[in-house]
């Protein structure tokens, strides 16, 4: 059968989080066809993702070689493209240190045939850290060190644009969501014509965007993304913002995203451009109210000043063995039951979460990956890890 499905992969170095990764898949057999976006080609790692039939044969994997993403006007442009090439009717978003929920991917896709008013649909994202032994390469490889479910898990159902911003507010976890492929492709493409130069406004812009395209459901009772924390390439939190807003064109850009989400709003609900402008300013200012807070308060200066004095206790700190893990992780089981999963989805999602134990073993995916460990060694850099 063909696959419903394709999953956008977007590389930029970090080659053994994709061969993890695309192991993991593998050895699920996830019947979902992979476009893999490469923005920093390495000629040893793009060979063997161009025959991939030999390390991942239970994938349909499509490679696609783009110039390096040596800024964000490059990347918008590479997302933009590929989005394109997709030819399945539904499309989700993934990054290569996380990992994927069939259960609850498989459930989006089932309520997404059925009720064509919504535009995405998720489970909830688990988010989980790894304690890393001293031989393990950035992370790849280690324990369970900790679980926490994402706390945005709103369905939003209002029929009008303006409601549904109101209701479902600055909700970043629809970006790994399952969606219509028509929505990213269309989300990408405005992204790379507004040439934005935050990735924190790309972000919000995807979330705002999305609500004015469409319904957003949330399955409760399972899930359909795992996240790794520490892992991903982002946002600066500890830049100094001070010089930014001076020496960016943060502020402009806010102006834009605001625009154009005020006018997609008003062309589909015949409202007013100002009032709706007015409203997601103040979504915005709400977040970065609370984001300055948290990244720039008294706290943060703190341990900010300790990691620059004390880089190596802060390290040993922070990869301790924490021993509410297990507790982490049956509170998370707890809350799926009371939001309904039945004993046999708990059973399903067990054993979604012992794959991706196996795949961070330093055993079963260091065999694999053994041929690139030693280049990895070698590489001070974030090229493979």
């Amino acid at each position: 059968m063909a696959p419903r499905l394709t999953i956008v992969l977007p590389l930029r170095g970090r080659h053994l989080f994709t061969f993890r990764f695309l192991w993991h898949a593998n050895k699920c057999r996830l019947p979902y066809h992979f476009l893999i976006a490469d923005g920093k080609v390495n000629e040893a790692v793009a060979c063997r993702l161009e025959n991939s039939r030999k390390d991942f044969p239970e994938l349909d994997i499509e490679y696609v070689r783009y110039p390096d993403d040596i800024n964000y006007s490059r990347f918008f442009t590479k997302m933009a493209d590929v989005m394109q090439r997709v030819r399945t009717p539904y499309a989700m978003l993934a990054d290569n240190d996380d990992f994927l929920g069939l259960d609850g991917i498989e459930g989006s896709l089932d309520f997404l045939d059925q009720n064509p008013n919504y535009i995405c649909a998720r489970g909830h994202a688990l988010n989980f850290s790894v304690r890393t032994p001293s031989f393990a390469y950035g992370r790849i490889c280690g324990k369970f060190n900790r679980f926490y479910m994402h706390k945005e898990d709103k369905t939003v159902t209002a029929s009008t644009v303006t409601e549904r911003l109101r209701q479902g507010g600055l909700c970043h976890a629809v970006y790994n969501a399952v969606y219509r492929t028509a929505a990213p492709i269309r989300i990408w493409r405005e992204i790379a014509e507004m040439d934005l130069t935050d990735l924190m406004l790309y972000e919000d812009f995807f979330a705002l965007r999305t609500l004015t395209l469409g319904k957003i459901h949330t399955h409760r009772d399972t899930i359909s993304y795992y996240s790794q924390a520490a892992t991903s390439i982002t946002h600066e939190p500890l830049r100094d913002w001070a010089s930014h807003l001076l020496r960016s064109r943060f502020t402009s850009d806010v102006h834009a995203l605001i625009k154009r989400i005020a006018c997609a709003a008003a062309e589909t609900d015949h409202v007013d451009v100002g009032s709706i402008a007015e409203n997601v300013r103040t979504t915005l200012e709400h977040y970065y109210g609370n984001f300055l807070s948290t990244n720039y308060g008294l706290a943060s200066q703190i341990k900010r000043r300790i990691r620059a004095r004390w880089p190596r206790l802060v390290n040993v700190v922070q990869n301790r063995p924490r021993f509410s893990v297990k507790r982490e992780r049956a509170a998370v089981f707890s809350r799926l039951r009371s939001a309904g999963a039945s004993r046999q989805r708990i059973d399903v999602i067990r054993g979604e979460i012992a794959s991706i134990q196996s795949a961070l073993s330093s055993h079963a995916f260091a065999d694999f990956a053994s041929p690139f460990l030693s280049i990895a060694q070698g590489d001070s850099s974030r090229e493979w890890v």
